[in-house]
């Protein structure tokens, strides 16, 4: 496929042969947002904003990238959205959800369990279909539990498939819990770092009224620690406009100067906060800094009545592929803020010579 325009006409033509009722994101985000108003939980990932941050980071590395992210609708109601795309990079292509691996679709609260099973078992055929017919490569599955412990059509779909399951951990702060019962679960050492990070630096959580010029120390930051431009300018520009929108938060660490020495980027939707991104000068990586921006990240979710603080996965050595050292001991470093370990699940097909996809 030579340009966006015949990915893109070629992948809808799969999709309105599919049977799924539906409707583009970007062509009716009316109906998108109304929907993410009915869900049971609103994970971050789902919102417009955190697609398009993905969209504009995938495309950064080149390579042709089409938006097939719906709305799904049983008659005229919509009850479903899915984040999904399509892009194809030297001669290769890839059905992901926004360069990452493919999300469950998530359905409106109270949507009839016989109309949830029946689109998603559409959802299933029409991923495979895509698989038959762009040849596909690295397609990975997520699925998660329901908020009553079990597993969803999705998930049950996948494995009738031949797709074998895998378990990841993912690291959560329940923010329905007080203050002082959250700190109880810090890892020891942090308690004291935190304290005196507070006395050493200027910490700020900066939101709505952010300017761009502290916006753009941030990212002048993260590019002297990174040693070179890791993403492209509209990636952070979208970030910038997340938190204007109030759906994300900035939290800024000064020194004595009020120079800026670290700080982290939080996305925040009305039941999740996340952690993104963060930047802290190398050569004071021996002081307390990022605990204390968790700390006030942690005090501002609880402030905006979040119920949950997806940390990040807590990596292992022995994980499949093998995380970097660092990776490992960056992931450690989340635990000890975490009060719970959650599971995710991915779900993978092995080929007959024993290759995953």
């Amino acid at each position: 496929m030579g340009d966006d325009v015949s990915l893109r006409s070629s992948a809808l033509k799969t999709l309105s042969a599919s049977g799924v009722h539906f409707q583009m994101r970007n062509e009716s985000t009316g109906d998108w947002d109304e929907v993410i108003k009915k869900l049971p939980y609103k994970p971050v990932r789902y919102l417009h904003i955190s697609i398009e941050y993905q969209l504009a980071y995938q495309k950064s590395f080149g390579g042709e990238w089409v938006d097939l992210s719906l709305i799904i609708y049983s008659d005229s109601t919509p009850v479903a959205i899915w984040p999904l795309s399509i892009s194809s990079k030297q001669g290769l292509n890839y059905l992901s959800s926004q360069g990452q691996a493919i999300l469950p679709p998530l359905f409106v609260d109270g949507c009839p369990l016989v109309i949830e099973k029946k689109i998603t078992k559409q959802c299933v055929e029409l991923t495979c279909q895509y698989e038959r017919e762009f040849s596909t490569t690295a397609l990975e599955i997520n699925s998660f539990l329901n908020e009553n412990g079990s597993f969803s059509a999705w998930h049950s779909g996948w494995l009738e498939k031949s797709y074998e399951c895998y378990v990841k951990s993912f690291l959560y702060v329940d923010l329905k819990l007080e203050l002082p019962h959250i700190k109880h679960f810090f890892r020891q050492s942090y308690k004291s770092l935190i304290n005196k990070a507070e006395r050493e630096w200027k910490v700020s959580v900066l939101s709505e009224s952010i300017d761009k010029i502290k916006w753009e120390e941030f990212r002048e930051l993260h590019r002297e620690v990174a040693g070179r431009v890791t993403r492209s300018i509209e990636s952070w520009d979208i970030q910038f406009a997340a938190i204007k929108n109030n759906q994300g938060f900035l939290v800024a660490l000064r020194d004595k100067q009020n120079i800026l020495v670290g700080g982290g980027f939080f996305q925040v939707s009305e039941d999740e906060g996340v952690y993104a991104v963060a930047a802290y000068k190398r050569e004071l990586f021996d002081k307390p800094l990022g605990h204390v921006v968790q700390f006030k990240a942690i005090e501002e979710l609880k402030r905006r009545r979040c119920k949950w603080y997806l940390l990040g996965q807590r990596l292992y050595e022995t994980d499949v592929p093998q995380p970097s050292e660092k990776e490992v001991s960056i992931s450690f470093f989340k635990e000890g803020f975490a009060t719970d370990m959650k599971p995710f699940f991915s779900l993978m097909k092995r080929h007959s010579e024993g290759k995953y996809d």
